[in-house]
């Protein structure tokens, strides 16, 4: 009698999208039992994963105790680009590759950093405020300057910040950026300048933050970096949240140490109605929306699905954030 193999298994830990389509059409095709969950705390991840052989993740947050309590896990995948809800060394020391998709939404994310550089520079807020109040007058955004000749810094130059670079330089701007594992031999192709991180910081017109969030940019920009800019430079940020000191930012457009900020993200996604940005005219501020379009939501689930797919398969995964291309082998 012929031996029924088992399918694999995947529980996605929990999720707010509005459909999860996507997730039931890839695992579908695959021949892979699928299982939606909506866990609330460590033990619910527990109990929902202990029999999965991947785990999908939307915010849910994995510990070490949760990876060591899940010994048929062989694969893990967050759908997004940031693993900061993630202990990505616990899984490299348990062998678990800890995946994401940071491809889905590169363009949606630079379209949203320009159209943010744009709002903030040309003082869009100040110009709606006043044609709502029945007033006709561009000079309450005096003074705005031409972007053609400016100088755009980048805090890291990986995907992202250079699909915004290359919309930057069809504005005209001149493009520094800081990264430490990149070569000038490396982007002198691309038209940029690598700088130090206090040279980009003192040149640059609009400096725009492309990191990931973990334990080494947490808290990276503050009041000394905020110094160092002109008066009338302006800062940018769809990264994350917690890589700038809220306070200090608060601070600066404050105090007039910096010109204003376009922001996107901040520490927490929880945003109270009289949080201190939202009443500052020099600011401009979005509630996390870079990343969304209808082509990335779709992209983003697809792409999480496919690489887990691709892992349990077998194949060399193409997303790996800690290094490990093969899925854990297990009993």
């Amino acid at each position: 009698m012929p031996v029924t193999k088992k399918r694999p298994l995947v529980v996605l830990t929990d999720y707010s999208y509005e459909t999860i389509q996507p997730f039931i059409d890839v695992y579908k095709a695959a021949d892979f039992e699928f299982r939606p969950c909506q866990c609330k705390s460590p033990e619910e991840i527990i109990e929902a994963c202990k029999d999965a052989d991947a785990i999908q993740v939307h915010f849910a947050e994995i510990t070490r105790d949760i990876l060591a309590a899940l010994p048929k896990c062989r694969l893990l995948v967050h759908s997004g680009v940031g693993m900061d809800t993630i202990d990505v060394d616990a899984a490299r020391d348990l062998g678990i590759p800890a995946c994401n998709v940071p491809d889905y939404g590169i363009e949606d994310v630079a379209t949203h950093t320009i159209l943010l550089m744009l709002a903030v520079t040309k003082k869009l807020n100040k110009l709606m405020d006043t044609v709502k109040r029945g007033v006709w007058d561009f000079s309450v955004a005096k003074p705005v300057h031409r972007l053609a000749g400016r100088t755009f810094g980048t805090i890291g130059c990986g995907a992202i910040a250079r699909s915004t670079i290359q919309k930057a330089q069809a504005f005209g701007m001149n493009v520094i950026s800081y990264d430490p594992f990149l070569t000038q031999e490396q982007v002198a192709p691309l038209g940029i300048t690598l700088k130090s991180m206090d040279e980009v910081a003192a040149e640059s017109d609009v400096i725009s933050l492309h990191l990931h969030l973990n334990k080494s940019t947490e808290g990276m920009i503050g009041a000394d970096f905020f110094r160092k800019m002109k008066k009338d430079a302006f800062f940018i940020n769809t990264a994350r949240g917690a890589i700038v000191k809220e306070d200090e930012l608060i601070a600066a457009l404050r105090d007039g140490e910096i010109a204003g900020a376009g922001i996107d993200v901040l520490c927490s996604e929880t945003v109270p109605a009289d949080h201190p940005l939202i009443g500052m005219d020099n600011v401009i501020l979005t509630p996390h929306a870079a990343w969304y379009s209808e082509e990335a939501s779709l992209a983003l689930l697809t792409k999480g699905a496919e690489e887990v797919v691709r892992g349990l398969n077998g194949e060399k995964l193409l997303h790996p954030f800690n290094g490990i291309y093969y899925a854990r082998k297990v009993e």
